[in-house]
């Protein structure tokens, strides 16, 4: 719904895993208000960072008085929550007990499935680090900031890290932990409860 100005307060809000979402006057036309408060009706929960939701590599964190942008995806675990790309290859589980390593390129998810760049189409573009002991999990992905994605304001061409509970399946805000360059690394240590450290190296 949009409403009158001076009719509620705040700029907008949507009901969880429902249709009815409620926007205040020019905030019904702005791109990112509107993808935020649909992923909300689409069971999604913010994308945090440092405990609120200031997470501004995709669309569950800020949103703009813009009308067409900024152009961005949705964050690593909301992207793993959609289920939008598990038709593929392209999404990987590291785990203690099953496959526990992969070395090799990441991309983005603008290519999944890009016919037009058959090399990197084959090229993971989510990996869920799963604590088998543990609902909550990471969830990594490299922030290509081109196409569909060129406005991502926050960590563009970056491989970000984000840490989600309910197995990454059901509503819950996650939290942008670490945005890395080349030759960084993210280290999570007691990884999965145990004596075992997870470390992700670009």
């Amino acid at each position: 719904y949009c409403l009158p100005p001076g009719t509620m307060s705040g700029i907008a809000y949507a009901y969880i895993n429902s249709w009815n979402s409620v926007y205040s006057d020019n905030w019904c036309t702005y791109l990112t208000a509107q993808m935020h408060e649909i992923g909300h009706n689409l069971n999604l929960a913010h994308s945090n960072e440092d405990g609120d939701y200031k997470d501004k590599s995709g669309m569950m964190g800020f949103s703009y008085s813009l009308d067409d942008g900024p152009l961005m995806c949705f964050n690593a675990a909301k992207s793993w929550q959609l289920g939008w790309y598990d038709d593929t290859d392209q999404v990987k589980t590291m785990s203690v007990n099953g496959v526990s390593s992969y070395t090799g390129p990441l991309s983005g998810i603008v290519h999944y499935n890009d016919s037009n760049n058959p090399i990197r189409n084959t090229n993971p573009i989510l990996i869920k680090l799963n604590q088998e002991s543990d609902s909550t999990d990471y969830y990594v992905t490299f922030n290509s900031k081109t196409s569909f994605n060129s406005g991502t304001a926050e960590g563009g061409n970056q491989v970000m890290i984000v840490r989600v509970g309910s197995e990454g399946k059901g509503y819950a805000e996650s939290e942008l932990v670490s945005k890395l360059n080349a030759g960084g690394a993210y280290t999570i240590p007691n990884f999965d409860g145990r004596s075992n450290t997870a470390t992700v190296e670009v």
